[in-house]
């Protein structure tokens, strides 16, 4: 499946084929991402999603795809 969706949590990632340190290790750095834009909310321990921008900052702008659509 495309990743079509707004907000992103690690098991979306792991569904993307991401090793499960690394999808938490992306989470991490994209919360930390979006506290340096100003989002406050992201500074929380129990915050686990965030958005799909955040992820691409982390990542790049690459084409996220799961083998299901392949």
């Amino acid at each position: 499946m495309k990743m079509n969706k707004e907000m992103v949590n690690w098991q979306d990632l792991e569904r993307l084929g991401f090793p499960p340190y690394t999808a938490k290790s992306i989470i991490r750095q994209g919360k930390a991402f979006m506290v340096q834009q100003g989002y406050e909310f992201y500074q929380g321990k129990r915050v686990s999603i965030i958005p799909l921008k955040a992820v691409k900052s982390v990542i790049g702008d690459i084409e996220l795809l799961s083998e299901a659509e392949e």
